[in-house]
Order: structure tokens, then sequence, then C-alpha cells
């Protein structure tokens, strides 16, 4: 595991250019397998505020809706997320296969599951975990939400879990939809190391082993990511943390990089300075 918390902050207007409602969940399905392939611990929808970015809350929320759909795992979307009309797409969405989506649906004991909560009583919380049968925990739980659990118990009659989760796999990422503007969102997570990507940039290689060096340092690393209008304009510079602006694509040989491209290159750069 990276010994580092990673956050990932991607504008409001990312889709603002695409309109179609199948292309707008295959583009923010890149995102989310990016993010599982490289560990990412964050994902922070910011207000980008651009002029021409019209549909920008909205189009938060279903960026949003979609990067969730996606980390939740398989036994729990029925009876996690509602069906709505603009998650008609979600069935070509690539899968995680991440550790907290398994595959065998009789888990054993001591093995962690995320269970949606699903009814109470004075004793404790009924849990569904994707088996047969409905697991029990021994505390007063939120109904209606998703938690972690290590199962402490599989019996005929019953299966006992405690809410817990590992520390030695990736677990998934937390989505965080802040509606916010970029420096007030970065405000959210408190990184010590920021990284702005920009083709105004220093190269990637020009400063790798600096870099480098930061990211070994440091606990909170953020990366920053501009929408399809232009790169990003805020002053996101802080006294709380060092600001690097980055160009993790020199070279390229198209005239723009969209969003979900950069998002891969980078996240795969970083992989190299993280591992």
């Amino acid at each position: 595991m990276y010994k580092d918390e990673l956050s990932i902050f991607i504008p409001n207007s990312f889709l603002s250019e695409s309109k179609d409602l199948k292309i707008r969940t295959y583009k923010v399905g890149i995102i989310g397998r990016a993010l599982a392939i490289f560990k990412a611990d964050n994902v922070v929808i910011y207000n980008d505020d651009h002029e021409k970015n019209e549909d920008g809350n909205e189009d938060g929320a279903f960026i949003a809706e979609v990067l969730n759909y996606m980390n939740t795992p398989q036994y729990l979307r029925k009876q996690a997320i509602p069906i709505k009309a603009e998650l008609k797409h979600v069935g070509i969405l690539p899968p995680l296969r991440t550790p907290h989506h398994p595959v065998n649906s009789q888990p054993d004991v001591g093995d962690y599951r995320q269970g949606f909560t699903v009814k109470r009583n004075k004793k404790g919380t009924f849990v569904d975990i994707g088996m047969d049968k409905l697991a029990f925990c021994k505390e007063q739980l939120t109904v209606k939400k998703i938690f972690d659990f290590k199962i402490t118990k599989i019996a005929k009659k019953e299966v006992i879990v405690t809410p817990d989760k590992p520390d030695d796999v990736y677990w998934g990422y937390n989505v965080i939809s802040s509606n916010k503007s970029l420096k007030n969102s970065l405000k959210l997570i408190k990184p010590d190391l920021v990284v702005e990507t920009t083709r105004y940039g220093d190269y990637i290689d020009s400063i790798f082993d600096e870099l480098k060096h930061k990211v070994d340092e440091r606990k909170s690393i953020a990366i920053l990511f501009g929408g399809p209008y232009s790169s990003i304009s805020e002053d996101v510079s802080n006294p709380n943390w060092d600001l690097y602006k980055v160009n993790t694509l020199p070279g390229q040989g198209t005239e723009t990089v969209r969003t979900e491209e950069a998002v891969v290159a980078t996240l795969s750069l970083f992989n190299f300075m993280r591992f």
C-alpha cells in the first residue's frame, strides 16, 4: 500500500461539451477506472464557475452519482442506489474489480465486506453483505447507509459482523461533491503537496526527481485537473501546502488533451513516484 493519501480534483465542467448521456456516462467511467487502478483515496468535484459552464451544478451531481455507482459493490447497488433516468447507461461502465468488490458470494470468517444497513432493533442492526441472509451487527447504525464490516461469525442461524475495514488493501475511493471553488475545495482535504496539471507548467521530466522527493516526504497529495475550456485559472497558492505546476504531457500531439486522458496519463506517472 502507498503511505500517502491521494486526492484527485475534477471540475464540474468536465462534461459540459458532451450532451449525449451514454457518452457522458462512458467518460466518467474512464475516471472511475483510473481512480481505482492507481488507488486514489478521494475524488473531489469542484465548481469550475466558467461562463460556458451553464449546467455545472447538475453535471457535478451526475459525475458524483456515476462515480459512487462504480465504487459501490455490485451486490449492494439495487438496494443502495435508487433507479434514475440519468443512470440508464450504467451498464456500459467497466467493473472496478477492487478488493471491496468480491466475486465470491459466500465469504469466510475474517473477510471484510461492505454492507447496506437494512433495519435495526434494540439489539443492533441488520446488514445486507451480499449473502443469502442478512448479517447482524451488535451496534446501532444509521439505516439505509453503506458501512465497512468484518465478518466475525458464520453459522446456520446467523452471521455476525462488526464495523471495521482493512488497512492493508485498497478499499475504493471517497466521492466529495463540494460545489465550492477549487481553493476552498482543497481546504476540505488539507493537503501538504498540491500538483496543478497544466500545459504551461514545468515539463515533468525536468522536475521529476525533485517532485518524487516531495512525494516521498508528504502525507497528503492533491492533483488538480482543469476543464475543457481552459487550464486552471484560479490561484490556489497557500502557505499550508507546496504547489507545483506541471505539464505531464510534454510534446502532446493533439491541440488539446481531454480531462479523462490527462487523469490517466498523470496518475500513471505519479504511480512511479508513490510506489
